[in-house]
């Protein structure tokens, strides 16, 4: 085989591979708008969900005193083993 013959080999399947590429994104975008119509014309019937407000009564701002217990613990045990 020559490089003229596979050149033109080369470039036939390139072009052929984008075709297929193009035809498939082609596709996909009509299929996208498609659904995008479909969903249109029928709506989802069940109402969205409402929210429910947050109390803070279960919650405080105050961090409680066992964690602050364990991060100083921690914060000596890091620093004892960087000396």
């Amino acid at each position: 085989m020559n490089i003229t013959s596979l050149l033109m080999e080369a470039g036939t399947l390139m072009v052929v591979g984008m075709v297929v590429v193009f035809v498939f994104l082609t596709m996909l975008i009509g299929a996208v708008h498609l659904l995008s119509k479909f969903a249109q014309a029928f709506p989802d019937k069940t109402p969205p969900p409402t929210r429910q407000p947050i109390s803070n009564t279960k919650h405080s701002n105050q961090t409680s005193p066992q964690v602050i217990a364990a991060i100083s613990a921690a914060v000596k045990q890091y620093k004892a083993r960087q000396k």
